[in-house]
């Protein structure tokens, strides 16, 4: 029984090396990405509503790491700035009403855990998408305010440090793209990301999540 087990072990063994060889089960690369940025309030605060998108950037190292030829664990480590922008019309003056454009600018270092499962390649290329949890830690934020008239003067402008409110975030991770080979060990990366932010920017106040639609590029080595 023994020598049977042991003759099928060396009859595997040559197409387990074969597999090996084929298949790279870590890639480490690089990543710039630009993103749009918006608002969600929480219904417990009705005088603040969300001003469309604005534009922010992330860039830092990515990485997959296969437990299959089609599945991987993928992961990063980026700064990526959000750039929100949000109105608060409960606010009052003896010259009439009053409107407050408030700006967020916050970076973090963000950390996903997701799971990437990758198509065969088919002329040198291969599609992907991917799910799961975004982590982030928040290493800079500002506040710029302008509060503005009736007849659109500006009537005040303030700047405030949000660095140390709501440090973490959390967030859901879903994204999909395609990359293609560009040399024997050298990957093009592009594709969209959708990370929906589900922790409060802050830590007093109204109830505001970030989050952003990202472009990735990249490069895998």
């Amino acid at each position: 029984m023994k020598s049977r087990f042991y003759a099928l072990l060396i009859l595997l063994f040559p197409i387990a090396a074969k597999a090996q060889q084929d298949f790279k089960n870590f890639q480490l690369g690089f990543t710039l990405t630009p993103n749009l940025g918006w608002a969600r309030i929480n219904d417990s605060s009705p005088s603040y509503s969300s001003e469309g998108t604005n534009v922010g950037f992330s860039y830092g190292l990515i990485g997959d790491f296969g437990f299959s030829k089609n599945y991987f664990f993928s992961t990063a480590f980026t700064l990526t700035s959000i750039n929100t922008k949000v109105s608060n019309t409960d606010v009052e003056e003896s010259g009439g009403a009053v409107r407050n454009d408030i700006t967020y600018k916050v970076q973090y270092i963000e950390i996903p855990l997701t799971i990437k499962l990758k198509t065969n390649e088919v002329a040198e290329k291969c599609f992907y998408g991917q799910f799961g949890l975004g982590t982030g830690i928040k290493v800079s934020g500002k506040l710029d305010s302008e509060l503005k008239s009736s007849t659109g003067v500006l009537s005040e402008e303030s700047k405030k440090d949000i660095a140390s409110d709501n440090v973490f975030r959390l967030s859901l991770v879903a994204g999909a793209g395609m990359q293609w080979n560009f040399a024997q060990n050298t990957k093009f990366l592009t594709g969209v990301t959708f990370n929906n932010g589900f922790t409060n920017m802050l830590s007093k106040g109204p109830s505001i999540r970030n989050s952003y639609v990202a472009l990735n590029l990249g490069v895998l080595f």
